[in-house]
């Protein structure tokens, strides 16, 4: 299977990647739109594991939850593979954008992943 890896170009991409699914229908979603409101949810909320996302305290906003409910479920119907999972790429993205002076490498590595899985950072 054929990983779907989405970079968000920037915050206002993402925002609105997401807003766009709140109120979708999960299970008429495809997996592209899934996956770039997914990935947007780590580009945005860099912090949050997939892992343990009922638990209260794990910060994941309570609108959210039901995102990772659903790639779970999509997981263990062998939909997604563990790198669209863990959107550890468009974590970094989300982390480097909010960096005010990137070293030339972080740079290099943002300019990489927008290239090969995304938008271009605005």
């Amino acid at each position: 299977m054929k990983s779907l890896i989405h970079i968000p170009a920037s915050r206002q991409s993402a925002a609105k990647a997401l807003r766009r699914s709140l109120t979708a229908d999960f299970g008429t979603m495809p997996k592209p739109e899934f996956i770039r409101a997914w990935s947007s949810i780590f580009y945005l909320y860099p912090g949050l594991n997939p892992e343990g996302h009922e638990d209260p305290e794990s910060g994941w906003p309570r609108p959210l939850r039901r995102f990772a409910d659903e790639a779970w479920r999509r997981a263990g119907e062998g939909e997604l593979a563990d790198d669209e999972i863990f959107a550890s790429d468009a974590q970094w993205c989300g982390i480097y954008d909010r960096i005010k002076v990137p070293i030339p490498e972080e740079t290099q590595r943002r300019t990489e992943l927008a290239s090969k899985y995304g938008e271009l950072p605005l």
